[in-house]
Order: structure tokens, then C-alpha cells, then sequence
């Protein structure tokens, strides 16, 4: 607004100028019109001279509100570049996380059926054990009630029908222990 004042001024004053040549009386009038524009156009000049200072402070604060910009830009670039480099860690260590986490997962799954088949095994042990005891204790009754006649039989050297009774009484029990022993292919193939 001051500016556009200033240019107003400045083009009347060579009119004033032009116009004031008329006369002598007006040449007094003509000393104080020019004496004004003289004030005015110094008025306009110190305004302008003002103003150029308020422009030149106003740039320089531009400047150093750019230059402070950018440096915050460039800061912030950096923090948003450290926070994406940490977001790719973390992304990585969550993928890795989730792997190791499905790996664990399947041993345990794995570990569980290991566990199931191991019981089962017990399982088919003790019931083998069990069998292999009341085998023995059918042994030692058996063998209790063996007396002289059984004994001397199973000797007598002709018929030998005693010791033929003996042998698949033998036979017999060394077949109950054999379905019995505890065989872990057997176990683990039955067990599957």
C-alpha cells in the first residue's frame, strides 16, 4: 500500500512541475509545491530505503527458516530411514520367531508320538513280563512235583517215553518264552 502511495506521488511530481511555469505569483505557490514534492519524494525515498531494509531482513529470516527446514528434513529422513531399517529387523526377527516357532511346534508333535509309542512299548513289556513269570511259576510247581518214579523214568534207557514227555513239556514253555521275550523292532513295528 506504501508503495503503490509512493508511485502515485513520484508521477505527480513532474506534472506539478509542468503545470507550475504559469506565473510569477504561483511561482511562490510553485517554491512551496515543489518544496512539498521535494519532502515527499525525500519521505518516499527514506520509506523506500525502509522498506528495502524490511525486505532484506524479511529474506534473510526466510533463508534461515529454509536452511532450518531442510536441516529438519534431513533429520527427519534419517530418523524415518532409521525407524524403516529397525521395522526390517524386527519384520525379520518376527519371520524368523514364527519359523522357529512352527519348527518347535512340529518337534513336539513329533516328541508327543515318540512318548506314545515308548508307553505302548512299556505297556507290551510289562504284559510280557507278567506272561514270563507265571511261566516260571508253572516251571517250578512243574518241577516241585517231578519225584523219584518221574526222575528214573526220564533216565530209563529203552522206551525213553518220560523223557520224550519232558522234552515237549520243554518245548512247550521255551515257546510261551519266546512269544513273550520282548523284541523292539516287533514292539516298534506293532506299535505304529
Amino acid at each position: 500500500m506504501r508503495i503503490a502511495t509512493l508511485f502515485s506521488v513520484a508521477a505527480a511530481i513532474p506534472f506539478i512541475l509542468v503545470c507550475g511555469t504559469v506565473s510569477a505569483a504561483d511561482a511562490d505557490d510553485q517554491k512551496a509545491v515543489v518544496a512539498r514534492a521535494q519532502r515527499m519524494l525525500r519521505q518516499m525515498s527514506q520509506e523506500r530505503d525502509a522498506l528495502q531494509a524490511e525486505n532484506a531482513k524479511l529474506k534473510s529470516e526466510v533463508d534461515e527458516l529454509n536452511r532450518k527446514l531442510g536441516s529438519q528434513k534431513k533429520s527427519s529422513e534419517a530418523a524415518l530411514a532409521k525407524s524403516r531399517e529397525g521395522n526390517a529387523a524386527l519384520s525379520e526377527d518376527l519371520r524368523k520367531a514364527g519359523q522357529d516357532l512352527r519348527q518347535t511346534a512340529a518337534e513336539k508333535t513329533q516328541l508327543q508320538a515318540t512318548v506314545v509309542d515308548q508307553a505302548q512299548l512299556i505297556e507290551t513289556c510289562e504284559a510280557n513280563n507278567v506272561k514270563m513269570l507265571q511261566i516260571n511259576r508253572e516251571l517250578l510247581v512243574d518241577y516241585e512235583k517231578k519225584g523219584f518214579l518221574d526222575a528214573m523214568l526220564q533216565r530209563e534207557p529203552l522206551t525213553q517215553l518220560k523223557r520224550v514227555e519232558i522234552e515237549n513239556i520243554v518245548q512247550e514253555y521255551q515257546d510261551r518264552i519266546d512269544r513273550s521275550e520282548f523284541r523292539k523292532k516287533t514292539a516298534e513295528a506293532a506299535a505304529r
